[in-house]
């Protein structure tokens, strides 16, 4: 990946996370939030590179398709 590649385009395009969605791609809907190191961020607002070593949980890691987390569940209905 290009190293100015947002951290959104590298879950989606180059790692096959596609739960993480791209919507106003300018940070205000949250359709793209994921939790680095335990804190919510915007995908889309931030570079891939700058995140190498962290913890990056997606929607995909919250449960299983047997245990849904509640997140999981809301976007389902």
């Amino acid at each position: 990946p290009d190293i100015r590649a947002s951290l959104l385009d590298v879950l989606r395009e180059h790692l096959g996370l596609t739960g993480t969605k791209k919507g106003c791609d300018h940070g205000q809907c949250g359709a793209c939030t994921v939790l680095v190191n335990g804190r919510r961020i915007n995908a889309c607002l931030t570079l891939a590179v700058m995140h190498q070593d962290d913890d990056i949980l997606t929607i995909e890691g919250l449960g299983r398709a047997e245990d849904l987390h509640p997140l999981q569940a809301a976007f389902i209905k």
